[in-house]
């Protein structure tokens, strides 16, 4: 019975400690993170990521930091809608030059 289970015996393996891409060590690191969260790429494993951090050189923990989503998801709000709002005035800014000009009054001043 006993050959029957022996590769059922768990074995261990060498586990290695990286640190992720996207972190907040330096000021270029944390600034390339900052901006892809803005650009919305991947911001739920930052996310998940920042709020199963503990400390310096310390083990993660499961949701250690809930409040940080919510920092996480004011910071989204705040860059997608000042991003949206500059991309929208420049076409709209854009389309009324556009109509000037088609309406001739390109040619004249206010007075």
């Amino acid at each position: 019975m006993n050959e029957m289970f022996s590769h059922f015996v768990p074995k261990e393996a060498e586990r290695e400690w990286t640190v992720p891409i996207n972190n907040y060590d330096s000021i270029f690191s944390s600034m390339l993170t900052f901006f892809e969260i803005s650009t919305l790429e991947m911001w739920p494993d930052m996310m998940f990521d920042a709020q199963d951090s503990v400390g310096l050189d310390m083990v993660l923990q499961y949701k250690h930091r809930p409040p940080i989503a919510l920092l996480y998801v004011i910071y989204i709000f705040f860059t997608t809608f000042f991003i949206m709002n500059l991309f929208i005035s420049v076409i709209v800014d854009k389309f009324n030059d556009e109509i000037k000009k088609r309406q001739g009054s390109d040619n004249f001043t206010d007075e």
